[in-house]
């Protein structure tokens, strides 16, 4: 059921269908990698990095359908109090309650995305160049959508540094190590 506050502009809706799409390509490559690399995302090096990358693609994905917001102060406060309002009475959050409470959810998400690409960020210094703010005005575009934009692109940023991080590491050789295990270490 829509309500009277959708935002059903043709501009938001194609931004809505350009931008899923775009998060779902990106998904998909996330879970290519998976596959093409399943022994490396396994491992020590990669597995905290994969679902890293696993939760800032959700948090995008759920963000890009928030995205019709006002930003308003006092409304993004509302939602937060009806938000857990609904938490506290109900024991349960489903999408109806994201989407109602669209005002701070949005930015749940999206501050759940911003820290995974930051902690990446760490091995991966121009994922923060794609974080900027962009001051280039897109006709039409809020200021939610260039913020979901801004962290979209990051994301891919991360995939691209992703996919080359496993592609080195499947070609390293995987037998033994000049380097005596812990256990052996303890050993000595």
């Amino acid at each position: 059921m829509l309500a009277k506050d959708d935002d059903l502009s043709h501009q938001h809706l194609s931004w809505l269908v350009n931008s899923r799409t775009a998060n779902q390509r990106a998904a998909l490559w996330l879970f290519m990698l998976f596959e093409t690399y399943s022994e490396q995302v396994k491992g020590r090096e990669f597995s905290q990095k994969a679902q890293t990358m696993v939760a800032i693609c959700f948090s995008l994905w759920r963000a890009a359908f928030l995205a019709d917001k006002t930003g308003v102060r006092a409304a993004v406060l509302k939602d937060a109090k009806a938000f857990l309002g609904k938490m506290l009475t109900d024991n349960a959050i489903t999408y109806p309650q994201d989407r109602s409470n669209r005002e701070w959810t949005f930015n749940y998400y999206m501050n759940n995305a911003k820290d995974g690409l930051l902690n990446l960020s760490k091995d991966w210094i121009d994922i923060q160049s794609s974080l900027s703010v962009d001051k280039k005005e897109v006709k039409g575009a809020t200021a939610s959508s260039r913020r979901w934009d801004r962290h979209q692109n990051a994301f891919e940023t991360a995939l691209h540094h992703f996919e080359e991080a496993l592609k080195k590491a499947a070609k390293r050789p995987t037998g033994g190590s000049s380097r005596p295990s812990r256990l052996r270490r303890a050993k000595l």
